[in-house]
């Protein structure tokens, strides 16, 4: 039985209208135990605590939380464990890129079925493949998807979705939202532009530039920080929407403050420490018990775990306390 117990009308506008695809969207972390097995009980309480602060989204099994080695059953864990754990308080997205339209669509299926009200989806991974096999890819996926679709522009990926591009697919009725992550100012203006009129929901992906965003007409963010701090992307969003614009400014130099982790010199040398930075923080908050990830062999270097928290204090957190001072 589906988790949240609603019926669904496959692509209708009806279903669509009945959601909010913007805001802040925490994209979170996959908890593991020792042995690399995901610990979806433990996703299940993080989301709580994303909601309760006030996120309007989160998004599961995305390239943060290790997607790329996630296999059917962790990712329909996922989303069933998130889905219990966020109820009607929060739109739940999740990660339903495959090898393929076929795979993809049955990823979406199973996200549907456990409880997902967004199947989000990346261009084909590994190879690069032109604009016209991008939309018939993402409209084919859309088309059988019986939930809404978010697209997710990811820099790192061969094929980019191009502004015409998404400008086509956002005439789709399943298509209601997408992530783009490019660190480009100048081309999510250009988004806002091609898709203006339409029903997509352009949310930023880059932490820096939330802020710029919403000014330029974003509807929100998809935001990894936001999965460890959400506090402070959830009082900028808000802070805009009311018009306290130097409230959002202060707020959005916080949370570039606190981006500083992303460039420890051993982000660059293994995505473990990606996401073991993000579960320390995590771990730290009360959050997270463990800091495994889904890789094996991987060992933080001591030294690394004491820049994190010089990292932490610089952007105004003490780790001791750091409710407390999100909350401030």
């Amino acid at each position: 039985m589906n988790p949240r117990d609603k019926a669904r009308t496959d692509n209708s506008q009806t279903a669509r209208t009945k959601k909010f695809y913007g805001g802040v969207v925490a994209v979170t972390i996959t908890p593991c135990r020792p042995a690399g097995e995901v610990d979806p009980q433990a996703l299940g309480r993080l989301c709580g605590k994303l909601a309760d602060a006030g996120c309007h989204g989160v998004f599961v099994a995305g390239s943060t939380g290790e997607m790329p080695l996630l296999d059917e059953r962790d990712r329909r864990g996922l989303t069933q464990a998130a889905a219990e754990a966020l109820g009607s308080r929060a739109v739940l997205y999740s990660g339903a890129t495959g090898t393929g339209v076929r795979q993809t669509v049955q990823y979406a299926r199973n996200a549907a079925d456990d409880g997902a009200d967004v199947a989000v989806v990346m261009a084909p991974g590994f190879f690069k493949f032109g604009q016209p096999e991008l939309l018939a890819y993402a409209r084919a996926i859309a088309d059988a998807s019986p939930i809404p679709v978010a697209l997710y522009h990811h820099r790192r990926l061969p094929t980019e979705f191009a502004i015409d591009t998404v400008a086509r697919l956002a005439e789709h009725p399943n298509i209601v939202a997408m992530k783009d992550t490019s660190v480009d100012l100048d081309r999510f203006r250009e988004l806002v532009a091609a898709t203006a009129g339409t029903n997509l929901s352009l949310l930023q992906g880059s932490e820096r530039l939330i802020h710029d965003s919403l000014r330029l007409g974003g509807a929100g963010c998809v935001a990894a920080m936001a999965g460890v701090a959400p506090e402070w992307h959830v009082a900028l969003y808000n802070a805009y929407r009311e018009r306290q614009d130097p409230a959002a400014a202060r707020y959005q130099q916080q949370i570039v403050d606190l981006c500083e982790l992303f460039r420890l010199d051993e982000i660059g040398e293994s995505f473990s420490y990606f996401s073991y930075t993000l579960k320390f923080v995590l771990r730290r908050r009360g959050w997270l018990d463990s800091t495994c990830g889904m890789m094996l062999g991987f060992q933080p270097r001591e030294a690394f775990e004491l820049r994190v928290l010089e990292v932490l204090r610089s952007a105004g957190l003490d780790p001791a306390r750091l409710d407390a001072s999100l909350a401030g």
